[in-house]
């Protein structure tokens, strides 16, 4: 077996007659050489890697034809190269690549794992069948131009569209699960991406195009930072080398979200050059974007359902709450990344990395909200069944709360690293540290009003539920009285400091490669927050600035859209405080404030392989990691300090079998970890002495660890695609739930709510992709192709403690995506269908322990993209083009719990590149 250096570039760009490129290329080493090649003439290039050692290339400069370029190149090398699928691969004098068909479409013999080099870059179109054929875990790939053909403007929308990857999207932030699992950890070039309190990132807050591509590992390998059961997702930006000498892009667009008819800008880009100098190699590459994110919806939700009395003395099961309300606001996202390059010899890099994100929240909930508990029934309409809710009915005498929310705030991240790579021979030693910092600060306030109908009529019959009142007038502000103020702070703040050694030995026997290293972690974390609430009195004079609600909720239809609202105007940053004080509130002081320290100490050993097992070749890894972690959480004062301390041995074993020829079975087993989240650990407690119960954290919490087991079957059709079938099964020990018991407190018996290890369970299921381009059809239907995948997950259940089995939370039993692609000729586009099943949101979602259940939910989007000149494309797309409603409900799809119609966007733009292609 023989290793290969693959350069990909885009299909697109394959000639279909010779044409001339201008190449410029110096006598530089041949690995090199041939990556400038394939940059500049947009050509595929394949080589056994040890070929490519201690050669010099020939210089080339001018206009040439791919091949005339090509053969100059290796002139005195003694290589020779043939054509294979429109690209290249370079031969020894005698043939080291042996060719097992004709047909262009057929894959050349496959790389072992060691000697793969990949000498191109992650920009490539066509390199993520590439780099999937030569993984030896189960891994999925996004690159540059993948991302690009989504109009989706934040990570969290384009890891959905990944088989095996669901996301659950609320007021702009975003749940990930990977097959089925929310113990998801995010890495930005290797690096850990930590949040605040919690472990995962929030990848909402993050715009796609800073990025090049996303690599989602489902099984580890023992040289991987542990962390996430669920998986790693691993995004890359860009770096200088990674292109040509000069490159550079800039896109604006506009984008324009349905529901407040606003126009919001998103502009992003990049530039970025690499020279030889007398000093070596060196590059620069700095990029931002700035995007606004409308975050709407139209909302109608019941709290819970209860028993009430009809004036027959009849007991009926109706809403005791029900509210319609407008989501308004806008997400603002603005990035800026750099990286700096410097190769002062083949030998060694030196890579700084430089990312500063800043999501900015600024939205208002306007509700109307009727107590239909604290009315009187009167005549309802239930179920057919025994036992169903009112779907009809009137109350008399209900009151009423006009309430707004305004929340203001901000998300930063910023992480500096900084890389050194040094290679001696067969020995690579790369030495890595990150410092990362972010930071969640955010305060909301809400101010309610007070009215009283003296009646009522709901209904939930039709496809969205209503309420209209009559006897009073929502809309006549002297219908409304003072009611209520509440307002939340909080700041949580973290700082992870993080350094690794590796070393890498590459042999060239059966042990083809040995890796060792250690890693240190440090991390800091804080929590400041304050709550504080109060109740106009009865007799309160004080005046409120008010509004109407809103124009046109769910439809032009809806009855009674329009209410009178406190003015979101009067609980901005200056003014709340005027608000605040009619209440008679003190200033703000926190509490609930807690502080985390956090090390983690790893060293890992792992060889690579490459035997034969009678005629079948196998390639693989095997490894294990030591995992030591010491955690210790106080409260702001030095209280309540809880030191603990765990270690985890990590084993792991990869296995690649080639079947036949392009088709492979991969085998993996490991075992895994995830720690809590601090906001889990926190050492405080909050009391509710009215009615005597609590919440509070829990700092001996043990981490989750799961045995995992994965085995997937892959068939590739040249680099026109490929498909797969996967299962996957997890043993998982310590599962996370939440346990009342009772607690004395300050001489008196509460009910505490607080997080344990609870369960042992198990998660399981199969995946399923298909990726093909339909290269093979005539003139311009050859720029079609298709992506399907299909995960189905099934997990153990568990007693919810009101008498509930239910799955774990988020996950959704069958999930698939189709997508319909074109790329040809200067116009790319891409039209994709996304789709999930129920999903478990919360396994106690009321008063009364039903669990809370989403609806079935699909999204459809859109994007296209045409070259107006060889610089200028004109881009359009759309994000949830059918504006599909979702619902939740309690226990089963009889209690409703909300309805929720989320925001279309719509961007119209242009994207212009310089440099090189």
């Amino acid at each position: 077996m023989t290793g290969l250096v693959t350069l990909a570039m885009p299909a697109a760009a394959r000639p279909q007659a010779p044409q001339r490129a201008a190449i410029s290329i110096e006598r530089v080493d041949l690995a090199r050489a041939l990556r400038l090649f394939s940059r500049q003439t947009g050509r595929q290039v394949a080589a056994p890697a040890h070929l490519l050692r201690a050669r010099k290339a020939t210089a080339v400069v001018g206009r040439a034809t791919p091949e005339a370029a090509l053969s100059r190149l290796l002139e005195g090398t003694g290589l020779s190269f043939r054509t294979v699928d429109g690209g290249f691969v370079i031969t020894a004098p005698v043939p080291v690549i042996a060719s097992r068909a004709d047909t262009p479409d057929r894959d050349v013999a496959p790389a072992p794992m060691s000697d793969v080099v990949v000498v191109g870059t992650r920009l490539d179109s066509g390199e993520a069948v590439d780099i999937r054929r030569r993984a030896l875990q189960s891994i999925n790939i996004l690159t540059d131009d993948d991302i690009r053909r989504f109009p989706d403007t934040s990570l969290a929308d384009v890891a959905r569209r990944i088989p095996g990857v669901q996301l659950s999207v609320r007021s702009g932030g975003g749940i990930v699960t990977v097959r089925g699992l929310s113990q998801v950890e995010e890495r930005l070039n290797g690096r850990n991406l930590s949040s605040t309190t919690f472990r995962g990132f929030d990848i909402a807050a993050l715009p796609a195009d800073i990025v090049s591509g996303m690599d989602i590992y489902k099984t580890p390998s023992a040289s991987q930072i542990e962390g996430g059961i669920g998986g790693v997702i691993d995004f890359h930006t860009r770096r200088p080398f990674d292109g040509p000498a000069r490159t550079g892009m800039l896109t604006v667009k506009s984008a324009h979200g349905n529901l407040d008819d606003r126009i919001r800008p998103y502009v992003s880009g990049h530039v970025g050059a690499h020279a030889d100098v007398g000093a070596g190699k060196i590059g620069l590459l700095v990029g931002g974007s700035h995007q606004g994110h409308d975050i709407g919806g139209d909302i109608f939700r019941i709290e819970t359902n209860a028993g009430q009395a009809t004036p027959q003395g009849d007991m009926v099961d109706a809403p005791a709450e029900a509210t319609k309300r407008y989501l308004r606001g806008t997400k603002t996202l603005t990035t800026g990344y750099a990286a700096a390059q410097w190769r002062p010899s083949d030998a060694v890099e030196l890579t700084a990395d430089l990312l500063v994100n800043r999501s900015d929240l600024d939205f208002a909930n306007v509700s109307l909200t009727a107590g239909l508990a604290s009315g009187v029934i009167g005549r309802t309409i239930a179920g057919d069944r025994e036992g169903d809710p009112v779907r009809r009915g009137t109350w008399a005498d209900v009151p009423l709360t006009s309430a707004t929310n305004h929340g203001i705030g901000h998300f930063d991240a910023r992480q500096y690293g900084l890389n050194a790579r040094v290679n001696q021979g067969a020995l690579t030693v790369i030495v890595d540290g990150a410092l990362t910092r972010t930071g969640f600060h955010y305060g909301t306030a809400e101010l309610s009003l007070r009215a009283k109908a003296s009646l009522l009529s709901y209904d939930k019959t039709g496809g969205i539920p209503y309420f209209t009142v009559a006897g009073v007038d929502p809309e006549r502000p002297a219908s409304w009285r003072p009611a209520s103020y509440d307002d939340v702070r909080v700041a949580n703040d973290n700082e992870e400091a993080a350094g690794r050694v590796d070393a890498i030995y590459t042999g060239t026997g059966p042990i083809r490669t040995v890796k060792v290293g250690l890693r240190l972690t440090q991390r800091r974390v804080t929590q400041r927050l304050a709550v504080a609430s109060a109740y106009a009195a009865d007799g309160a004079s004080f005046s409120v600035p008010v509004g109407p609600s809103g124009s046109r909720l769910f439809s032009d239809r809806y009855p009674q859209p329009i209410w009178n609202a406190p003015a979101p105007g009067s609980l901005i940053p200056g003014r709340v405080e005027r608000t605040r004080a009619s209440f008679d509130l003190a200033p703000i002081v926190t509490r609930l404030d807690y502080d985390g320290a956090e090390t983690i100490a790893n060293a890992y050993a792992e060889a690579g392989f490459d035997l034969m097992l009678g005629a079948i070749p196998v390639q693989g890894d095997v490894g294990i990691r030591y995992a030591e972690t010491r955690v210790a959480m106080q409260r702001q004062d030095g209280s309540g300090a809880t030191p603990v301390r765990y270690g985890h041995w990590l084993p792991s074993l990869n296995l690649r079998a080639e079947l036949a020829s392009a088709t492979y079975l991969r085998l993996g087993w490991s075992r895994q970890i995830t720690r809590p989240s601090f906001a889990q650990l926190a050492p405080t407690t909050t009391i509710d002495f009215v009615n005597a119960v609590g919440e509070a954290g829990n700092p001996v919490l043990r981490p989750l660890a799961a045995t995992q087991y994965d085995v997937v079957l892959d068939r590739y059709f040249g680099r026109r695609g490929n498909a797969y079938l996967a299962g996957f099964y997890k043993s998982v020990s310590g599962f996370i739930r939440m346990q009342a018991l009772p607690e004395e407190i300050q001489g008196r018996t509460l009910l505490i709510n607080r997080p344990i290890n609870a369960d042992d369970g198990w998660i399981g299921g199969i995946e399923a992709g298909y990726v093909y381009r339909l290269t093979f059809l005539p003139g311009a239907w050859a720029g079609l192709g298709v992506q399907a995948s299909y995960t189905r997950v099934a997990s153990f259940r568990v007693d919810n403690g009101a008498g509930y089995r239910v799955p774990l939370e988020q996950l959704s039993r069958d999930n698939h995506a189709l997508s319909a692609t074109y790329d040809r000729d200067g116009v790319t586009a891409d039209l994709t269908w996304v789709w999930r099943s129920r999903i478990v949101e919360l396994s106690r979602g009321d008063v009364a322990g039903r669990p809370l259940y989403r609806d079935p939910y699909g999204q459809l989007d859109a994007n296209l993209s045409v070259a107006l000149t060889p610089r200028f494309d004109a881009v359009a797309g759309v994000v949830n083009a059918l504006r599909r409603r979702s619902a939740e409900y309690f226990g089963d799809v009889r209690r409703l719990h909300q309805v929720f119609v989320e925001s279309r966007r719509f961007l119209v733009g242009v994207t212009y590149r310089t440099g090189g292609p």
